[in-house]
């Protein structure tokens, strides 16, 4: 599976996995952001990151983690509004940071 990210250089397709449907985990190509230690990005699937993770088995057990709180398949938007219409806004950040995510844009 393919995931697409944006970068200042433009888009990069990366190899993915979807440990949870319409969740992706893949690693940062070297040339992006290379002196970050956080390589492993769990995103949606429309290309939005949630969270970036030290080690692959840590983004793909935090997709696990908040697998349930949405149905990750939809549009961003819509799972955005169900998450933050249900509630679970501070459960996802607290999910995401026991998996010892850093937000992705830090």
């Amino acid at each position: 599976m393919n995931h697409t990210l944006a970068t200042s250089a433009g888009p990069l397709t990366v190899d993915a996995t979807e440990p949870v449907p319409g969740l992706r985990v893949f690693e940062t190509p070297a040339a992006v952001s290379p002196l970050s230690t956080y390589r492993w990005v769990l995103a949606h699937h429309d290309e939005q990151a949630l969270a970036s993770f030290e080690t692959e088995e840590a983004a793909t057990s935090a997709a696990e983690a908040v697998g349930p709180l949405a149905d990750w398949t939809r549009n961003a938007m819509t799972t955005a509004n169900e998450i933050s219409l249900g509630g679970h806004v501070d459960r996802l950040t607290t999910l995401l940071r026991e998996a010892g995510g850093q937000h992705p844009n830090a």
